[in-house]
């Protein structure tokens, strides 16, 4: 109906059918489904969702975008097999230009490697099932970066490696002496990005809003939003909840949470790696080009906090959910010390935030939420961390000994 309608006044129109969340659905469905579309209308499939990752004893499922997971997944190559067949015009869903889903608040993610394998994975999805173009991003925008260049390059053809294009860039942006090290730097942080968890409760929290994310204890705080932004606080929880798995396609937070610490810990000690040459890329830059250098070193910063306040705030959740099942007095008091010791790290985390967002005012803003993550949103962070440090955990510490 909608293409009869559509073509009676723009006969040339390109009708674009997307498949978006139905990879929960059996394949034997989906690809029915397919097969039964017309073949005068194209079909867009996103490219690494629902994929599952195992890892450390437990099945994560990629929940929406992520440069976690280069792709092409089963859920876009089992329906691009079958679009191929019919002669099915193929798009697919797929960020490029530098940002996806993993962090909220970021203008882009400096993972140059790991989007180089993108750019394969894409070109070999054009060779082996024509392939003809791109969904680019969701809603959160496009910001100029390094990343486009290398996605440009890479689609051009005859053309660079994604290697010599790094280097080049690498070479204008640091200069001859620094940019060793920024390559080190983006080598790092593209192994690190590997280990993200790309799961709902993460990417529509902590990851979301960066280190502004509360650490809830009993009272639920209203999150400050500027009344002005379209989504507002409409994409983020601000109550952690593991999510149990009810559609069986990942294990049950509780089971997940574990292993997710161990896997973010291992990210952030190879994030912080590249943060480390960052700084010496940035020290050895020349002086013309050092402010613009220095503002990839806030990003990486900014990205490592964000990672540090994510395994808080998963810390935080399970000794939350063991407490309030502990019947014992001794052990509940236990517990809440070592809630106080999370909650006095990620509070300095928080703080030690502070300066990158205030440097740099596009850290901590999103197209549709505004600012999410500023130096005020942290300060509010803070107070209210230190609220459930100074009144909720201490009043129930009383309630304790009644």
């Amino acid at each position: 109906m909608v293409k009869r309608v559509v073509r009676r006044h723009t006969p040339d129109a390109d009708i674009v059918f997307w498949t978006y969340n139905w990879g929960y659905a059996p394949e034997e469905d989906r690809l029915a489904l397919i097969r039964s579309l017309p073949t005068d209308i194209s079909l867009n499939v996103t490219f690494e969702m629902f994929e599952p990752i195992r890892r450390e004893g437990v099945q994560e499922l990629c929940v929406d975008y992520t440069a976690a997971v280069v792709g092409p997944g089963s859920y876009f190559s089992s329906e691009a097999e079958v679009a191929h067949e019919r002669g099915l015009p193929l798009y697919t869903m797929c960020n490029t230009g530098g940002l996806t889903w993993d962090f909220g608040d970021i203008p882009y993610q400096p993972v140059p490697y790991q989007w180089a394998r993108r750019h394969d994975a894409l070109r070999q999805s054009r060779e082996r099932w024509g392939l003809r173009g791109l969904m680019e991003s969701h809603h959160y925008g496009w910001w100029p970066s390094f990343v486009s260049e290398l996605a440009k390059a890479s689609y051009w053809t005859p053309g660079p490696s994604s290697e010599e294009t790094c280097e080049a860039i690498a070479r204008r942006d640091f200069g001859h002496d620094g940019a060793p090290f920024a390559l080190s730097a983006w080598r790092a942080w593209s192994e690190a990005i590997n280990d993200y968890v790309p799961t709902n409760e993460d990417q529509y929290g902590p990851f979301r809003i960066g280190p502004s994310y509360p650490l809830v204890f009993k009272s639920v705080p209203t999150f400050p939003i500027a009344s002005h932004a379209m989504f507002g606080d409409m994409i983020f929880h601000i109550e952690y909840r593991a999510d149990v798995g009810s559609r069986a396609l990942q294990s049950p937070g509780p089971v997940r949470i574990p292993a997710e610490i161990r896997i973010l810990s291992a990210m952030a000690e190879r994030w912080r790696q590249g943060v480390d040459e960052m700084e010496r890329a940035v020290a050895h830059t020349p002086n013309g080009k050092r402010d613009q250098a220095g503002r990839m070193l806030d990003l990486g910063q900014f990205i490592l906090h964000s990672v540090h306040t994510t395994v808080h705030v998963k810390q935080w959740w399970q000794l939350r959910q063991r407490l309030f099942g502990e019947s014992n007095r001794d052990a509940a008091h236990a517990i809440l010390d070592q809630m106080t010791d999370v909650a006095e790290q990620e509070m300095a985390n928080a703080e030690a935030t502070i300066p990158l967002v205030a440097a740099d005012s596009r850290l901590g803003w999103e197209p549709t939420m505004d600012y999410v993550c500023s130096p005020g949103h942290l300060q509010w962070k803070i107070a209210q961390v230190r609220r459930v440090l100074d009144n909720e955990i201490p009043a129930y510490r009383a309630a304790l000994e009644l």
